[in-house]
């Protein structure tokens, strides 16, 4: 099987690849202190024949100043150019897949959305067994072998993961898509018409995961976003409108499986495309060199993260109230929580930048640099989430009645989740994230899958007897308790404190 990389093979190898500074290297150059080093806008007499020093524009005068600032927050121009790029892919995707999950809510009316939403639930379940966490893997391996100028091992991860996750995750999809099939007739009316379909998005949705964690690996934030946040839900929603409008098709939710994977299928493409652009060419001609053995050790540490994560996300909450409950209480449980989720978009953008970097300082043993990026993330995830929180908890009523007016009895669960993501978005994901790119992932999994099994617990129990309520409930409890576990650990064991201020001196 031939992988995206291996397209490139033909172009001539670049011996000695020269290592670039990274931002943080940049950052650290500029000394505020060195009254020699002339500001934006000054002349030399010696470099004309004035010997009048121009006054700056208020222009050249705010982007020295901006410098200045970069310079004291050990921030660079690099970085927060590719913040720029996440925020605005993120808030882009966000913005389309909320137009287009509107539209897919009004055509299938809340049982028919429950419906879908609870086959989603599935397939999400079945591409992270799938893809066997090598999509975080990627984000991780790769920025550090392509930091050190490994390219063998660079080469050689991506042919290796390529392989396995589109065989496991085709495999996966076939055994689901049999299994559901034979029980068939003891599933909720309508879920039979979308198996198939179901089956057929989970090894594209793998690997298109995949695709763009080596993309993001590699610094390149736009590839990386655009293929998966933006063109996918932009298709999806252009083939709901083809059907429902265009061809005056009354739309089920096994159709707009089918056609999700359709558009999946379409920015898997897309993202291959540019990650093989995107691939340095000294790693295309390396001979694969393989860490096997290493990769595994991590991936396994991983797939039991990322499993209680599920445990924890409103995925299984889809499952257990479309189980338990009904498929209308999924819809209605699927759009609140989809909204609530909006408020971790933001710290997602972020932290979508962050992460290589948070390797690549841990690699080269640069703990206060660390910090002080642990810091200013908590602190630019705080800025971007919590008036999104208060925004949906204050018209949480009227963005649901967008979905349809049936919608609104799912206000309570809004106010819920909405409420818990606060926290999450602004401390939980990079406490997460800051022990399992640092090599802490085996300690990390201990912690997440407590909190998993707490959250299975407090579910089972609370749903039945409060409803939908009760699932989110159960869902937040669970988050608080992960954060706090995590936040404790990486101060303790990694000395980085998931906190929005720098400590004075000795403190």
């Amino acid at each position: 099987m031939h992988s995206a990389l291996g397209t490139r093979l033909a172009r001539p190898p670049v011996r000695d690849r020269p290592k670039e500074p990274s931002w943080l290297d940049l950052s650290l150059s500029l000394d505020e202190g060195d009254a020699s080093a002339r500001t934006v806008g000054e002349v030399s007499p010696l470099e004309g024949s004035s010997t009048e020093v121009a006054r700056p524009t208020p222009l050249v005068a705010l982007l020295s100043r901006l410098g200045a600032l970069q310079a004291r927050f050990g921030v660079a121009p690099a970085m927060i150019k590719g913040a720029g790029w996440s925020i605005g892919g993120t808030a882009s995707g966000a913005l389309v897949s909320f137009v287009v999950q509107v539209i897919l809510a009004r055509a299938l009316q809340p049982t028919g959305y429950g419906v879908y939403s609870y086959l989603l639930a599935w397939v999400n379940v079945a591409a992270l067994i799938g893809k066997l966490e090598f999509d975080t893997a990627a984000i991780r391996f790769v920025a550090a072998y392509d930091g050190q100028r490994q390219d063998g091992l660079l080469r050689g991860f991506w042919l290796y993961g390529f392989r396995l996750v589109s065989r496991t995750a085709t495999g996966v999809a076939l055994l689901g898509g049999v299994a559901a099939w034979l029980l068939r007739r003891s599933l909720h009316p309508g879920i039979e018409g979308g198996i198939w379909a179901a089956a057929a998005l989970v090894p594209v949705s793998a690997l298109l995961g995949y695709s763009a964690s080596t993309l993001q690996g590699f610094r390149r934030v736009p590839q990386a976003q655009l293929p998966q946040q933006v063109l996918r839900p932009v298709l999806f929603g252009v083939g709901i409108v083809l059907v429902t409008v265009g061809f005056g098709v009354q739309l089920a939710a096994g159709q707009a499986v089918a056609l999700n994977a359709a558009a999946t299928a379409v920015a898997l493409g897309v993202s291959l495309f540019l990650l093989s652009r995107a691939a340095p060419a000294t790693a295309v001609a390396a001979t694969p060199e393989f860490e096997s053995d290493k990769w595994m050790r991590a991936i396994r540490s991983f797939i039991v993260i990322s499993g209680a994560q599920l445990i924890l996300s409103q995925q299984s909450d889809i499952l257990v109230v479309g189980t338990v409950l009904s498929p209308r209480d999924a819809g209605l449980y699927s759009a609140a929580s989809q909204l609530a989720g909006l408020t971790m978009l933001g710290a997602q953008a972020v932290i979508f930048v962050v992460l290589p970097f948070v390797s690549d300082l841990h690699a080269r043993g640069r703990r206060a640099e660390l910090q002080r990026l642990v810091v200013r993330t908590v602190q630019a995830c705080a800025a971007v989430s919590l008036p999104a929180v208060a925004l949906l908890l204050v018209a949480g009523r009227l963005v649901l009645h967008a979905y349809g007016p049936a919608f609104v009895d799912g206000y309570a669960v809004l106010a819920v989740l909405t409420a818990g993501q606060g926290v999450g978005a602004t401390l939980g994901i990079i406490s997460g994230f800051l022990l399992t790119m640092t090599g802490h992932e085996q300690a990390a999994s201990r912690m997440v899958v407590g909190t998993a099994v707490l959250n299975l617990a407090l579910t089972f129990v609370l749903t039945p007897t409060v409803g939908i309520v009760g699932a989110a409930v159960a869902t937040v409890l669970a988050g608080l308790t992960r954060v706090w576990l995590l936040q404790r650990y990486a101060r303790r064991h990694i000395g980085v404190a998931v906190r929005p201020y720098l400590a004075a001196e000795g403190a």
